[in-house]
């Protein structure tokens, strides 16, 4: 998946920052250092990706090369464990 461009709109950003603790920056720091990529359904993927304050969980939308995150949070347990097994590979 080629990403050119990244989206966060600023209602998005708000509630990432305040309801999740994580800031916007490590979101799209994630997306863009190779993080394991899953299609969840339409156009919509789940991406998780190890960053300087651990691992996270990113949902977006993709089309043609942009994607606009729709939420992200501290990765769960079940989410890590997935990200280190697909990884390995």
């Amino acid at each position: 998946m080629l990403i050119r461009r990244i989206l966060i709109s600023p209602d998005i950003m708000e509630k990432i920052e305040s309801k999740h603790r994580l800031k916007t920056t490590v979101a799209k720091e994630v997306l863009s250092v190779a993080p394991y990529i899953e299609k969840v359904g339409g156009n919509q993927y789940m991406a998780i990706g190890l960053s300087y304050e651990g691992y996270v969980t990113i949902f977006f939308k993709y089309r043609s090369g942009t994607v606009e995150i729709t939420t992200a949070y501290p990765s769960t347990k079940w989410q890590v464990d997935l990200y280190r097994r697909k990884k390995k590979r």
